[in-house]
Parts: C-alpha cells; structure tokens; sequence
C-alpha cells in the first residue's frame, strides 16, 4: 500500500512539474513583453523570447516574403494567368456597357479629369498641326513632280468643266457693261497713238461702235465651238505644264507667313469643335461597340499585363517590400502577436503541455520504481 502511493505521488508530481515547465516554456515565449529589472541588474529570460528577437523576426519575415512568397517569378506567373486576363477583360467590359448607358459629352469628361478644353485653343492647335504637317509634307517631297498626286486625282472630265467656267466666266466678263466702257478707253488711246490714221478712223467709226463690234465678235468666238476648243487646248497645255512641275512651287507659296495665316484662318472656320465638344462621347463610340469588346478591350489589356510583367521587378524594388514587412512587424503589437498564435496554436500548445505532463509522470514512475527496488 506505501509502495502505491509513492508511486501515484511520485507520478502526480512528475506530470505536475512537466506540464508546468512546458506551459512556462510557452509563456516565456511572448511574456514579459519588457525586459525586467531589480535594480540594475536585469532579470535573466527577460524580455520573452519573440519581443527579444522582433527586430530579427521582422527581418527575417521580411527577406521570407521578398525571397520566397512576393517573388518576381510568382507575380509574373499570376500576371501571365489567362483566367486572371479573362476576369480583368469581363470586367472593363461591364464597365464600358455601363458607360454607354450614360450621357457624356466630351467637355464633361474633359472636366472630370481636370483637363482645360478651350474651343478656340483647340482649333487653334490642330490648325497649327495641319499646317506644320502639310510645311513638313512639302519639304520632304518638294523635288517631285506634282503629277505623281494630281494625274490621277483630276481626270478629263474635270479638265472639260474647268474649259467650260472659264469659257463661260470670260463671257460674263465681257458682257460685263466696265468691260465695254474699258475696250472704249483703250480702242481711243490707242486710235490716238496712230496719230492721222487712227483719228481718220474714229472719223468714220465712234469708239463705242468699235467696242461693241469688238464685244460681240470675241463673244462670238467664245461660244463657237472653235473658241471652246481653243479655251480647252490653252487649259490643257497649261495643266500638262503644270503637272510637270516640282512641288516646290507650291512649297515657294506655302511659305510664306501670309499664306499659312490664310490656311490656319480657313481651318477654324471649318472646324466645328464647339459641336464636338458638347456631344455625347456614347454617341461616337456606340456603332464600334463590337470592335471594342473584340478587338480593343483584349488588345489594351494584353498590353496592360504584358507592361506591368515587365516592370514588376523595378515596382517591387520602389515599393521595398521587404522593408515594409520588416517595419509592419516591428511595429506591431508584441500582445497582438501572442494572440495570433495563440488563436491559431492553441490547440497545439496544450498537446505540448499534456505532453510535458505525460513525460513527467512517466519519469515520476520511473523512479518510485528505482526507488522500491533499492
């Protein structure tokens, strides 16, 4: 009966001591969270051991992330993920169905971003860059003849009408009652310049008689068929000439101030941004609907992922992951960090401490054995 009872004793105090030394072994892993002072003389297992080591941990966690979890190769593996560009694409795609419902002129989204859009800037600006583009287009082609860009734009026939507006322009001239008045001045100094033939002349014929015959005969002529073919050959032969010609004619002309102030002028009249302006951008991108979601949508997102792949190793070195982890778990809570692990390994940790208690029972029989036996 002794015998037995130094056994469970013996027993019962070995599980006691095991199971608390590895229960204190537990807590002095996070407790005291400070060091400990009697005096000057600092207690010895104080602080515990992971508020002792945080700086190290930070550390390490920090150099764990960047060298084994937020690796390059793993970010750019995740980016190189069809599922992920699907997901990313199905989204702007929601996205653009739900702008088009919307009523958006393009001064409002320009406002919304903070962008300055004057009508008058603007068509000062792509004024400015047509001509600049026409000036640069003409320096570099200015040795090459203009038929290589007019042959084939003007054909017969519009060389035909051409023949007719001038045929029929020079006969409005004509009739035109300051030409004959003209033709009066000119056939009198020239009748006076003869001397006696010329007024012997104008004896027997009035200036206005001979302006008019005149008149009429060169009216005559011009709508006879001879006078249009006449007025057709001279057109012609002038456009076979000019077609001949080096662009840099026009380049001469073109260069000078006063001209492209002229084209500028007529640009921005023509150019009609106020009406851009104020309608709604859902109204221009509509009919390319399909185009956008086929073609655009995949394209700029392939791009997207295909960019940041590329600069994922200089993001991380700006964004200094292993610093940020390090200086995150430095300034965190030593409490914090016990109640984590705890939530997580509690039930860990009480298997040690039940088996710090089975180990110290086992070694509490062991001697009330040796104890007996000698």
């Amino acid at each position: 009966m002794e015998n037995l009872i130094l056994i469970l004793v013996m027993v019962g105090v070995g599980s006691f001591i095991g199971g608390l030394t590895n229960s204190i072994a537990i807590k002095m892993l996070f407790r005291p969270y400070e060091a400990k002072y009697i005096g000057k003389w600092k207690i010895p297992f104080t602080p515990g051991v992971i508020p002792k080591r945080r700086d190290q941990l930070a550390k390490q966690l920090g150099q764990l992330v960047v060298n084994h979890l937020l690796t390059v190769d793993s970010i750019q593996k995740k980016l190189a993920d069809r599922h992920l560009h699907c997901n990313v694409e199905e989204k702007i795609e929601q996205e653009f169905d739900h702008f088009l419902l919307k009523s958006t002129s393009i001064q409002q989204l320009s406002d919304k971003f903070g962008i300055n859009l004057q009508s008058n800037q603007l068509k000062e600006k792509i004024a400015e860059k047509i001509v600049e583009q026409i000036r640069v287009y003409l320096q570099e082609h200015h040795e090459k003849p203009i038929k290589l860009w007019l042959e084939q734009a003007v054909t017969d026939e519009d060389i035909d009408k051409a023949s007719a507006f001038i045929r029929n322009k020079g006969i409005d001239l004509l009739n035109n009652e300051e030409t004959r008045q003209k033709m009066e001045d000119v056939i009198q100094q020239y009748a006076q310049s003869k001397g006696f033939l010329g007024n012997m002349v104008l004896s027997m014929f009035s200036r206005e008689e001979l302006a008019l015959k005149v008149q009429r005969l060169v009216i005559e002529y011009l709508r006879s068929e001879k006078g249009y073919q006449w007025i057709s050959r001279a057109v012609n032969q002038e456009w076979s000439n000019l077609l001949e010609q080096d662009l840099k004619i026009a380049e001469s002309i073109f260069e000078k101030a006063k001209t492209q102030d002229l084209l500028k002028k007529v640009i921005q009249e023509q150019l009609a941004v106020e009406d851009w302006l104020e309608k709604p951008i859902q109204t221009i991108l509509t009919p390319f609907t399909d185009q956008v979601k086929i073609k655009i949508i995949p394209l700029l997102t392939d791009q997207l992922f295909e960019k940041l792949s590329n600069n994922v190793p200089e993001m991380l070195n700006q964004l200094e992951v292993e610093k940020m982890v390090e200086n995150q778990v430095s300034s965190f809570p030593t409490s914090r960090i016990e109640e984590i692990i705890l939530s997580i390994s509690r039930k860990e940790f009480k298997l040690i401490t039940y088996l710090g208690a089975l180990l110290g029972g086992l070694i509490g029989l062991i001697q009330a054995l040796l104890f007996i036996m000698i």
